[in-house]
């Protein structure tokens, strides 16, 4: 319980002097010109019982070095790591980074499928819509605080397009039908 409380302290100190240093929205950059911002920052909801989850942004560099971002800490996360997604022998496999760095004047994004920031020992209850902090620590460029929205697995999903429209399928078995140049892979619009 002590080591609990004293967790719970020491992290909001953190907070408490990121905020002081970069406070960013997700939807836009910082009032002053910080070495880092961040933008579109978003973490997905989980279901029920799952602890681990992931968080997309775009990280923009606004100084005239490169920023080595090494990881980051949450007050809903008992840790946070950098993963990448790589396609390797027909498979996708996900594996952690020790850093990765934004160059000078230039922009990285963390996206589903590519690279993007891993939440582990989830403990809250995320609910779409609202917003949830996190910190990212550099070796050379600061802290970063980081506001982004909860979002659904299924938020802005496009309505179901009727891509059959104009085919006769009365005489075909549907279940082993497939047409040339029509890709009816699922694709993930979460972004």
């Amino acid at each position: 319980m002590k080591k609990s409380i004293f967790n719970s302290l020491l992290l909001g100190s953190v907070f408490a002097s990121c905020a002081a240093v970069n406070l960013v929205s997700a939807d836009g950059h910082s009032g002053d010109k910080e070495a880092l911002s961040a933008e579109q920052a978003y973490i997905r909801a989980m279901p029920p019982g799952q602890q681990v989850t992931a968080a997309f942004l775009k990280l923009v560099n606004n100084s005239d070095r490169a920023c080595v971002i090494t990881g980051g800490s949450s007050p809903i996360a008992t840790e946070i790591q950098i993963h990448e997604h790589q396609h390797s022998d027909g498979m996708m496999k996900m594996r952690p980074l020790p850093s990765v760095t934004v160059e000078a004047g230039q922009s990285l994004m963390f996206e589903p499928g590519q690279l993007h920031l891993m939440l582990f020992g989830v403990q809250a209850t995320l609910v779409p819509g609202e917003r949830q902090v996190f910190a990212l620590t550099s070796e050379n460029c600061g802290s970063l605080l980081v506001q982004a929205e909860v979002r659904s697995l299924f938020k802005n999903r496009p309505a179901k397009v009727d891509s059959h429209k104009g085919h006769d399928h009365s005489s075909q078995n549907n279940s082993s039908h497939a047409h040339k140049g029509h890709d009816h892979k699922m694709q993930d619009n979460s972004k």
